[in-house]
Formats: structure tokens, sequence, C-alpha cells
């Protein structure tokens, strides 16, 4: 009799187990092996409350699908935190974050929705058996570019820009401006140039390539208050702006063109446009993925 108890007993608890495994096992690692070593995330001032159709803002530790994944790649890097741990809270969670790491294309394009001080220049993801997921980010930009590069604009609004000025006319003076005070750096090196890529680069030399053309539009486009993000081809990169509850693309690297007669020329032939018009203009460079950047469709 009392053999029979114990075998009834030992299967109860084991239907028990099976039922509830999902709240054992993250009690086990929530409460038992991280307990008290996870740190919240936190957000700088460069946090931006934008969510899009790819990817949004979430607030949690855990992710248990893969949208859930993405979201807590984009909050994390958006947040400005350089490090932060959540939990891979569904079978093929593991799976998917190696995906990433072996081809990192879809972090690199989760990058640029955020603002660029917070972007980063190199990420580190660590995993582990238990499903902790670690993101260590290293960021472009650093305090001292980031007061220069602020300082900079925040003249350029004070000299430049009133209240009685339309977005468009916002956006289109300063677009100008760059234009006609850099130039694109046609002998760009990728292994001898230090950080011809960034707004900071552009700023200091005059010369920068798209990366820095794009950095400063996006970030100037922040302090005053209007919606945008990057987007990138394989080989290029420029901005998409939300403007009157519309997105249209921004090019201001091909907006300035290196001319053969080594004029400077100033164009607005990828200035606030729709996709339809860039595709007419460009279809290999602005060649971009319709399946992440989505308000551009």
């Amino acid at each position: 009799m009392k053999d029979m108890f114990k075998i009834t007993f030992m299967i109860l608890l084991v239907i028990i187990i099976y039922l509830y495994r999902d709240n054992i096992t993250n009690y086990i690692t929530d409460d038992i092996l991280y307990k008290g070593s996870n740190k919240v995330l936190t957000y700088n001032e460069y946090f931006l409350n934008n969510d899009y159709i790819f990817v949004q803002n979430i607030d949690s530790s855990s992710v248990k699908n893969y949208q859930e994944l993405l979201n807590i790649f984009y909050t994390t890097i958006n947040s400005g935190d350089d490090s932060y741990s959540f939990y891979c809270k569904y079978n093929d969670c593991i799976n998917d974050v190696s995906k990433l790491i072996e081809d990192n294309e879809i972090i690199s394009d989760i990058n640029n929705f955020v603002h660029p001080f917070n972007s980063f220049s190199t990420i580190n993801i660590n995993v582990e058996s238990t499903g902790r997921v670690t993101i260590k980010t290293k960021k472009v930009y650093n305090s001292e570019e980031i007061n220069f590069i602020t300082n900079y604009i925040n003249d350029f609004i004070e000299s430049n820009i009133n209240n009685s000025m339309t977005d468009y006319d916002k956006i289109k003076v300063f677009h100008d401006f760059i234009i006609n005070n850099t130039i694109y750096d046609e002998n760009f090196n990728k292994e001898t140039a230090k950080d011809p890529y960034t707004a900071y680069n552009l700023i200091t030399t005059g010369k920068s390539i798209c990366g820095g053309y794009s950095d400063i539009m996006s970030i100037y486009l922040n302090i005053i208050g209007i919606q945008n993000y990057k987007i990138t081809s394989p080989n290029h990169v420029w901005n998409l702006i939300k403007l009157d509850n519309k997105w249209y693309h921004l090019d201001s690297t091909w907006d300035d063109p290196v001319a053969s007669d080594g004029k400077q020329y100033l164009l607005h032939n990828f200035f606030l446009i729709s996709t339809d018009e860039l595709l007419k203009l460009d279809t290999v460079e602005h060649n971009f993925n319709k399946n992440i950047y989505k308000e551009a469709i």
C-alpha cells in the first residue's frame, strides 16, 4: 500500500512539474541562479520613445517570441545603456540569438532606428546555457564629441532658425548649410581613415562619407524634434524623415556630388522625396530592405 502511494505521489509530482515547467524554470533562473544580479535597464537623455513597424520599445527582462527578441535588442541599444542582460523564454530563442550573431545585418539595421549618440560601433553578445543573454556595446561617439556636435548644431539653430519657419524650411536650411560647408571624401580608405563616417569628423575636417552626412542630419532633426531614422543599403546610408505624418527620403550625400570639374554643387534631387521618386532616380545604391524599413513603403 505504501509503495502504491509513493508511485502515485511520484506520478502526480511529475505531472505537476510538467504542467508548471515554465514557471519552475523561470523561478530557478530568475530567483536562484541570477537573483539580484540582473540590473535594471537605464535610459539616457538620447533615448527615443519611438515605436516602428519592425521594432518597438519593450519593458521586460525576458523574451517570449522572436519579435520580443528584436524588441529587446532595439530597446537596449536605444536606451544608451552600455550593458544589459535578458532571458530567453521560448524554445528557439538561443538559436535565434546565435543567428543574429552570425549574420549581424539585422542588428546593424536596428542600430539605425536609434539616436546616433546611442548607436554602437561594436556590439558583443554573450549567450549562456541557462538562457541568459548579455549585450555590451561601445558607442560611436564619446562624451567630448557629443558635446562638440551638440554645441555646433545649437549655434547653427540660434543663428538660422526661428519660430516662423516651417519644419520643411528648417530641414532645408540645414541640408543646404551642410552641403555648402562640406565635401564628400572620395579618397576615403576604410583601413587608414580615422572615423571618417561620423558627424564629428564631418564637422572638424569638412569631409566625410555617407555615414557622417546621415548622422549629422539625424542629430539635428532630433534636436529640433522631427522624427527620423537612417536607412542602409549594402553600400550606402541616408535619412528617412517624418513630415506632416508622411515619410520622406533625404540623401544629403547624393545632393553633394563629386563633380569632375572640381566645382561644388548643391542639389535637391534627393531632398524629401517619396520612395517611388527615390527608386526612379536610383535603384542600385538605394535598394533597401523593405521588410525592415517599412515606414518608407
